[in-house]
């Protein structure tokens, strides 16, 4: 791209670098499509309410890498729907000062767009987009009260408050980008114009993801799986994700299988409850958790999976797009993921993964059978699967199907 040419894509997460702990998606997603601008446009970065990053910096966000909070005697016995009030309260105050914006010299013709990670409270995004008399883009995982009442977060009166502030910022969009059909039909329902809404899901930077033997061998030899079969799971602990019925599955499969190890890289406020469950069954040789490990770390860890794994509970309420399953499928790893949500629209079952269903232990079992049974079948469905990741399912896919929309609808 010549100097002439080259312009900044200016995407704004509405809190600090801080934030999220416990949900590195949202900084994984958001240095995705800005590392992807960068290279269409020749620039591109990431402002917080505390700095100004690059898409390479975000990757190791969030920046404060302590432990999830416990919760003291004390806090317990304060009603939930208080502590999530106090909580909204703080996160509203922290995300109310935006001097930083104000250090941003940019000249309407040097801007390709703004980008904002939609938020439960409105962030900068419209007035420096209006400022810049550039295209505002609202990027949706998930409306944040809808989704918390998925996951039996009740907000009461304020939560119908919060959701008509949250359906206003929506409104104000140039355009809508959401993750899912579910979520895409979810923000029309909120008076979101249908004209606007396209759906991107989750993506991957095959860069990042593309197989590393040496460091595979490594890793290998530090975690004694030398000989052995890895089924291998990445990202949170919570209840949603299911990482106890993998247990249980890999429990009884282990049986007819003694070479087989289980991998599960992540923390979380589910990971005591597998922990006591693993202790229960005896498995402890034979389960390894490693703890919370940067989004650098992962794609190390992913390489010596033999089989990947993207589980979930339950098929109901299923709206969001599994960013681990791109990263898998990039990494040229056999994935065994539930029959939920978009993945069965958009993968082909027994072609570029397998398909479970979602809360059925024997069916989970009978997925990693498959694979253990079939090496061959195993090897040309993570080839198909490599290839459709990095056709379909990058970030300059996701980027230029967005230019695409706003092309046609501005």
């Amino acid at each position: 791209m010549s100097i002439q040419n080259k312009k900044t894509a200016i995407f704004i997460m509405p809190r600090s670098s801080s934030a999220w702990l416990g949900a590195e998606a949202m900084w994984i997603s958001t240095a995705g499509w800005a590392a992807a601008a960068k290279r269409k446009f020749g620039d591109a970065v990431v402002v917080t309410t505390d700095r100004v990053a690059t898409p390479a910096e975000v990757l190791t966000y969030p920046l404060s890498k302590g432990k999830l909070k416990n919760k003291n005697k004390f806090v317990s016995f304060i009603p939930v729907f208080i502590k999530i009030f106090f909580k909204d309260l703080t996160t509203w105050k922290d995300t109310r000062n935006w001097k930083i914006l104000k250090k941003l010299t940019y000249r309407k013709e040097d801007v390709a767009f703004v980008w904002e990670k939609h938020d439960l409270f409105t962030g900068p995004g419209r007035k420096f987009a209006n400022k810049l008399e550039v295209p505002f883009i609202s990027y949706v995982h998930a409306p944040v009260v809808w989704e918390a009442q998925k996951w039996g977060v009740n907000r009461y009166i304020w939560g119908q408050l919060l959701e008509k502030w949250e359906a206003s910022s929506l409104k104000k969009a140039d355009y809508v980008a959401v993750v899912s059909e579910e979520v895409k039909q979810k923000v029309i329902e909120m008076g979101v114009s249908p004209s606007k809404v396209f759906i991107s899901p989750m993506a991957v930077d095959a860069r990042l993801f593309s197989e590393k033997e040496s460091e595979a061998s490594d890793l290998r030899q530090e975690l004694d799986l030398e000989g052995k079969f890895v089924i291998g799971w990445t990202g949170s602990f919570r209840s949603f994700h299911g990482v106890d019925h993998l247990i249980l599955a890999f429990s009884k499969l282990s049986r007819e299988h003694p070479e087989l190890v289980l991998l599960l890289v992540g923390e979380g406020a589910e990971k005591k409850k597998c922990i006591n469950l693993v202790l229960k069954l005896k498995l402890r040789d034979k389960i390894i958790f490693t703890g919370r490990k940067s989004f650098i770390e992962i794609p190390g860890y992913v390489t010596v999976f033999d089989l990947a794994v993207v589980s979930a509970s339950s098929a109901n309420g299923f709206h969001y797009s599994p960013l681990k399953l791109r990263e898998y499928l990039a990494a040229c790893k056999p994935v065994l993921a539930p029959n939920a949500g978009e993945i069965p629209k958009i993968f082909k079952d027994g072609v570029n993964l397998k398909l479970f269903e979602a809360g059925q232990i024997e069916s989970l079992i009978a997925g990693m059978e498959f694979y253990i049974s079939n090496p061959q079948l195993k090897e040309e469905i993570s080839e198909n699967g490599k290839k459709l990741a990095l056709t379909t399912s990058t970030w300059e896919v996701e980027l230029e199907k967005c230019m695409t929309f706003i092309q046609k609808y501005k």
